[in-house]
């Protein structure tokens, strides 16, 4: 993590990122996921190229929102375990992934990406039909997406300093 900036410019930066890997290579959830990981110290090569068929409302479906997915999964790689018999982490993550998902449909008014490609640019496209491609982008689609894997971004980042925080503070106390 970067230590030299304050909690704003990192903020500030990530959403930027995951903003401009929208505009540049679209895919929100690898963009969102990109951003946290070059900046926050996430993940790896797989867990990126893992994040990446999640995008356009997973697999083009336009179901949950990529960009919040992309976040969710450097959420659990913060808080989810490896042992499957950690119900304690199980908890701990699925809680944390709520908490986030919660901020988002705040922000938004859903977590639905067919509904918020509808509010941003007046209607679904699907992803999947080559016109109704063409259309998203005719539309602004990337313009509108692109802003909205920022604010995810940023979101999530927030979320995760937050919570690192709170945990640093919980291993300091006697």
């Amino acid at each position: 993590m970067q230590k030299h900036v304050s909690k704003e410019e990192l903020l500030n930066k990530i959403e930027k990122s995951a903003h401009d890997y929208e505009r540049e290579f679209h895919g929100c959830s690898r963009c969102v996921f990109k951003a946290l990981q070059e900046h926050l110290d996430l993940g790896d090569a797989d867990t990126l190229k893992a994040s990446t068929p999640l995008a356009a409302g997973v697999a083009m479906r336009g179901e949950t929102c990529g960009a919040l997915l992309g976040g969710l999964m450097a959420v659990g790689i913060l808080t989810a375990k490896e042992d499957l018999k950690d119900v304690d982490a199980l908890t701990t993550a699925l809680g944390a992934g709520f908490r986030l998902a919660r901020r988002v449909e705040k922000e938004f008014g859903t977590t639905n990406c067919t509904k918020i490609q509808t509010d941003r640019v007046g209607r679904f496209y699907s992803l999947a039909d080559p016109d109704q491609y063409k259309a998203f982008i005719s539309a602004g689609g990337y313009t509108e997406c692109s802003k909205v894997v920022g604010r995810i971004a940023r979101i999530t980042a927030e979320f995760i300093l937050d919570y690192l925080e709170k945990n640093a503070d919980r291993k300091q106390k006697p």
